[in-house]
């Protein structure tokens, strides 16, 4: 035993408590800090002094490791349900989006349009030959397609939102792969291979994990040297110090804007499942393109088969000319083929073409036949044309302007009018059609219509008294198309609103239980990784007495050593 072995222990015991204080104080200036993680000392005795056979004396303390309480497996757990959480809240957030536009309980949208359009069509089937309800109907027209128009590019703008989003998050998801790929490097560098750990360092990685599994569905594993290597399902991201990237990649596919989550090294694609980016990605290319195509569907729908009944009516007054609606990109192309141009392809069926002279009243019907069997021999534009210009006397030419049909009487004391098709190729040509259009990205009005009312066909004998064509409008609304497989408009419209309504109310019910399971799996993570400032004022005082008795040691050997000095 000696003077200088007891000071020898008060030294240590002096670092070791000023160790302990500076962790202490550490836990307490980040007790508001969600991202630290607690951390304690743990110390170990010196190894002991034999004095003689049987009698040993401690020699201190050691600081063996300043540790961060942090259990792995739960942190991983937090991540998973924050992704599940985040992606809950964006996919109710985004189908909220587009179950606003559609606005189902409210008096504007395209299903009220669409019902006040075919009742001004009942209302004229009353007095067919009523100018100012022929009006009604082609602005109700008017404003219906107008409706879809709007509906269906207000879907395409909030798709472009979710593509400014993703290509948004994607750029902060690569950022922060990236600074958990530098962390990784910083804490090899730093721990140099020790037993030690970097704890700040780590506090840190672990922060950036958190914010990257808000956006996608990450899983770690814990690599060498202290590195924590991250995997988007079974493909790294993260591995060591190295970042492989991601990024937005966009490219149509059938028409359509497609955007996928790819790796920048091999342009391999990402398949995400949670995460605020999967989230947007699943509404994208799930309900918002379902809406956007069951909307066209629907236009679409409501164009061929309204243009079938109209196109095969009669106005107040006869055609004199008239053009297709239809552009014809091949007039040599059978017209139930799509490379014709034809939206809406006719079938097997014939239709009566009537000349009327204005001034004798006398009139004649013709009866075109129309093959469209989807083989050779099927009907061309050019053979559209040739058998209107076969019909006797030739009182209507037709010829292909511009890529479309144009029809007209040889002289002005001739009108023609069309009836009894039941080919539909009228339609698929866009003669004497309401709507012109294929879909909701470009239905309109008729202009022909809209410049005179009385071209509005409401009878389907020529009578001007006849209301047979309007009639047979007014009840397509609830009519069954096979366009819309079996459904009826007003069917197809309540069932696009109450998916996106179930879709909605099973994100919310969702996003409630994956926030319940995040806060428990939190609150379990704050009572191993919180700070406790109870429990740190605690050890404040436990390792400030340490530190003064210490101290104090270290003075009473002081004043032996002195004491021995004065005896010499």
């Amino acid at each position: 035993m000696s003077l200088i072995g007891a000071l020898n222990i008060g030294k240590s015991a002096l670092a070791a408590q000023q160790a302990a204080l500076q962790v202490t104080g550490n836990n307490i200036a980040n007790a508001g800090n969600p991202d630290y993680a607690r951390q304690s000392v743990s110390m170990s005795p010196t190894q002991d002094t034999q004095l003689r056979p049987g009698l040993f004396v401690g020699n201190g303390v050691n600081l063996d490791a300043i540790q961060r309480q942090v259990d792995e497996s739960l942190a991983g757990r937090l991540r998973g349900s924050i992704a599940d959480g985040q992606g809950a809240d964006q996919t109710q957030q985004w189908l909220g989006r587009v179950e606003a536009l559609f606005n189902g309980l409210g008096d504007q949208n395209l299903s009220t349009a669409a019902t006040a359009f075919f009742t001004s069509w009942s209302d004229l089937a009353n007095k067919p030959q009523d100018l100012g309800l022929r009006q009604v109907v082609l602005q109700n027209g008017k404003s219906l397609a107008q409706q879809a128009q709007s509906l269906h590019s207000d879907l395409l703008s909030l798709q472009s939102d979710a593509d400014t989003q993703l290509k948004n998050l994607t750029a902060d998801a690569d950022a922060l792969a990236q600074q958990a790929a530098n962390l990784n490097g910083q804490i090899v560098l730093a721990e140099g291979g020790t037993n030690g750990m970097a704890n700040g360092l780590r506090d840190q990685r672990d922060a950036v994990l958190k914010k990257l599994a808000g956006l996608m569905d990450i899983s770690t594993v814990n690599g060498d040297h202290g590195t924590v290597n991250v995997y988007l399902g079974s493909e790294p991201l993260v591995f060591a110090a190295q970042n492989q990237g991601i990024t937005l990649q966009q490219k149509v596919v059938d028409g359509k804007l497609q955007s996928n989550v790819v790796f920048k090294s091999n342009g391999g694609r990402v398949t995400l499942h949670s995460g605020q980016i999967g989230a947007i990605l699943s509404v994208r290319q799930g309900a918002l393109a379902d809406a956007i195509t069951q909307v066209d569907q629907y236009a679409g729908a409501l164009i061929q088969n309204l243009n079938r009944i109209h196109s095969a009516g009669q106005g107040l007054i006869g055609i004199g000319s008239a053009t297709g609606a239809t552009q014809i990109d091949d007039a040599d192309q059978l017209l139930t083929n799509s490379a014709s141009g034809v939206k809406f392809p006719p079938q097997n069926g014939s239709f009566v073409v009537h000349v009327r002279n204005k001034n004798t009243g006398l009139s004649t019907s013709t009866l075109i036949k129309v093959q469209a069997a989807g083989a050779a021999g099927d009907m061309t534009a050019n053979d559209f044309i040739a058998a209107l210009n076969s019909i006797a006397g030739q009182p209507v030419s037709a010829a292909l302007q511009g890529g479309k049909v144009q029809l007209k009487s040889a002289g002005d004391d001739l009108e023609f009018s069309f009836s009894q098709d039941s080919s539909g190729v009228l339609a698929s040509l866009g003669l004497n059609t309401f709507f012109t259009g294929s879909g909701a990205r470009d239905i309109a009005l008729n202009a022909a219509l809209a410049d005179d009312p009385r071209l509005l066909a409401a009878a389907q004998n020529g009578n001007g008294a006849d209301n047979q064509t309007a009639l047979a409008i007014a009840k397509m609304e609830s009519d069954p198309m096979s366009a819309l497989k079996g459904q009826s408009l007003k069917d197809n419209y309540q069932s696009m609103v109450n998916q996106l309504a179930v879709a909605s109310a099973a994100a919310k019910t969702q996003a409630e239980a994956a926030a319940t399971v995040t806060d428990t799996l939190q609150n379990q993570r704050e009572s191993l990784s919180g700070v406790s400032m109870d429990e740190e004022a605690i050890n404040l005082m436990r390792q400030q007495r340490a530190f003064q008795g210490a101290a104090r040691l270290i003075s009473v050997v002081d004043e032996l050593m002195q004491s021995i000095l004065q005896l010499v």
